[in-house]
């Protein structure tokens, strides 16, 4: 049975966004850290063939992590 995938859709932005040139549209919008998200899990779909897949992004606000400590991702923009 192909599987069910969760990606963390946080860490395909970031790492796009750090890892490609920048790319951006005539009216000068960013678009690399999308442009290599979505490259990437086209690519992992084609590998895993998964039935469906959830793309989940790290919330904006404070999570139970960062009360049980200071240190959680405190080094991230």
């Amino acid at each position: 049975m192909p599987p069910f995938i969760l990606v963390d859709g946080s860490y395909y932005l970031f790492r796009a966004f750090h890892a490609l040139p920048p790319l951006t549209t005539s009216q000068g919008q960013t678009t690399n850290a999308i442009k290599g998200a979505l490259s990437a899990l086209q690519k992992l779909m084609r590998r895993m063939q998964p039935t469906h897949m959830a793309v989940i992004f790290d919330t904006p606000e404070p999570t139970f992590r960062h009360m049980l400590s200071p240190e959680y991702k405190a080094h991230r923009p």
